[in-house]
């Protein structure tokens, strides 16, 4: 029984560990000066137009930043989670290009429905209503300055092209405006498209689909997640494959592997500029929970895949900063995380476990009987 407990306990921390990391940031944004802003999942990080690495807005340990919008004004969006004393507390906030901080939601354990960071340029706020373990209903909100919310477009759980409540959304990933004013998600394995009337379009699907090429996947054992998305100015679309580790792009419904990171990095977020590049928002993560990152790299037009920053996180001080790293991603991998990630590996030596626990067990009863 000893043996049971102890293969429990640490399945339960490994367990743990993978699902604290299961979800993690994908905000990254340019500005029209060509500033990058980047979370970490706690602090906002700029990047300027000289390269130089700064602290936009400080983190709290905690309080969680997964996403980032910006509108044409150069302001920085972003909402916050945090789970303080057994409650959910959210909170919207826009910062200005010079650092002035307000709330557009206070934080708040009881937020009004169809509040979010993504707004259009008449100040409408888009919101997705959903359950991913109820699976029942995916409605995409629109919340105007009034408070009056309607549903947009969705309705039962699925997956429907149509016009406002006729159409159908399963699970919604990356949310995103195009530079056409129309909303950009991804649904499962499919990108999508919302127009203001409602109107839902499926531009692609299967993206998640692995091929001979792909290494092995970080949180699942047969299909990727897909994460952040962008829209460049031509119509081409940009997609975080982070289960694959891989930038996917979209052009015309065409699917092709574009980028790639290497152990123990992961894309999550990408943002495509008016001059053609695309910047991606990469984690870095070796199970159980030891972090390498997040690092932001450019793809530029030609190809061409540049380092732009690097975070490194100090443990032991228990505080986040910047480091430079000319040979980020070269980690190894833990034996944990080979372990993880192949499929027949860890499933023979999850089997070899039990064996070996069911063998002791009966041992210790036979010594007890005599």
């Amino acid at each position: 029984m000893r043996f049971l407990t102890i293969i429990t306990v640490l399945g339960t921390v490994f367990l743990f560990a993978i699902v604290a990391r299961a979800h993690p940031a994908s905000g990254i944004v340019v500005d029209s000066k060509g500033n990058i802003y980047f979370s970490d999942l706690e602090t906002v990080w700029r990047v300027d137009s000289a390269g130089e690495l700064t602290v936009f807005r400080d983190g709290d340990r905690g309080r969680h930043v997964h996403e980032l919008a910006i509108d044409q004004d150069d302001n920085i969006y972003g909402a916050d989670i945090s789970y303080v004393s057994e409650k959910w507390i959210s909170s919207i906030w826009k910062m200005t290009p010079s650092g002035d901080f307000t709330y557009l939601l206070e934080p708040t354990a009881d937020p009004p429905r169809g509040m979010s960071m993504w707004l259009d340029t008449s100040g409408n706020m888009y919101w997705v209503d959903q359950n991913n373990n109820t699976k029942t209903q995916t409605l995409l909100l629109r919340r105007p300055p009034n408070g009056e919310v309607t549903t947009l477009a969705g309705g039962a759980y699925g997956h429907v092209d149509g016009r406002g409540t006729d159409a159908r959304f399963g699970s919604i990933g990356g949310t995103t405006f195009g530079p056409d004013g129309n909303i950009y998600l991804t649904d499962s394995g499919a990108l999508r498209k919302v127009t203001m009337d409602g109107s839902v379009t499926t531009l692609a699907t299967n993206l998640s689909a692995r091929s001979s090429q792909d290494s092995p996947t970080l949180f699942s054992s047969q299909h990727g997640g897909l994460a952040g998305l962008t829209v460049a100015t031509d119509g081409t679309i940009f997609v975080a494959d982070s289960g694959n580790r891989r930038l996917l792009r979209v052009t015309n419904g065409k699917v092709e592997t574009v980028f790639r990171s290497e152990p123990p990095f992961f894309p999550t977020g990408a943002f495509a500029t008016k001059g053609g590049d695309v910047y991606v928002l990469e984690v870095g993560l070796t199970l159980p929970n030891v972090t390498s990152g997040p690092r932001v790299r450019k793809l530029s037009p030609d190809g061409t895949i540049s380092a732009v920053a690097t975070i490194g996180e100090d443990r032991s001080q228990r505080s986040t900063q910047a480091v430079a790293v000319e040979r980020a991603g070269v980690v190894a991998e833990s034996a944990l995380q080979f372990i993880w990630e192949g499929r027949a590996t860890k499933y023979a030596l999850l089997a070899m476990a039990v064996f070996v626990g069911i063998f002791f067990i009966r041992r210790h009863k036979r010594k007890r009987n005599v």
